[in-house]
């Protein structure tokens, strides 16, 4: 049971982590962010917004209703790789993103592998107490 609430602390410190590093993410003045955002689609924004979602709703779900909240950290991880993948196709916009960008992006995909790796832990670790 300790282990577990420690792999919860280790999502949640994850998605904190991911949640900065995403802010790095943004246009001037706050961040790293220089091509034109006029060329992102609404699908783009809207993908970008259900990963929002998920990855704060996966915080406090994690520990009032675990399987849940996993479920949810898994599908954010997820589709942060995808986003990752997809910016590097240039299918979210034409323009080559930055250097520093770019490892903005990969530092978000490996930090989803460790989200990935921890909600599936817990979700293995809750199917075997039965909670």
């Amino acid at each position: 049971m300790e282990k577990i609430i420690k792999q919860k602390w280790a999502v949640v410190i994850s998605i904190i982590v991911i949640l900065i590093l995403t802010a790095l993410e943004f246009p001037a003045p706050i961040g790293f962010e220089t091509r034109p955002q006029g060329d992102v689609s609404l699908f783009w924004l809207l993908f970008f917004l259900i990963i929002l979602v998920t990855e704060i709703a996966t915080i406090p779900l994690i520990f009032k209703r675990p399987i849940l909240g996993v479920k949810l950290g898994l599908v954010a991880g997820v589709m942060n790789i995808f986003q990752v993948i997809a910016d590097q196709m240039h299918l979210m916009q034409p323009e080559v993103a930055t250097l520093s960008y770019s490892l903005l992006e990969y530092a978000v995909a490996v930090i989803s592998l460790v989200l990935i790796y921890f909600a599936w832990r817990i979700y293995v670790g809750v199917l075997k107490s039965g909670m």
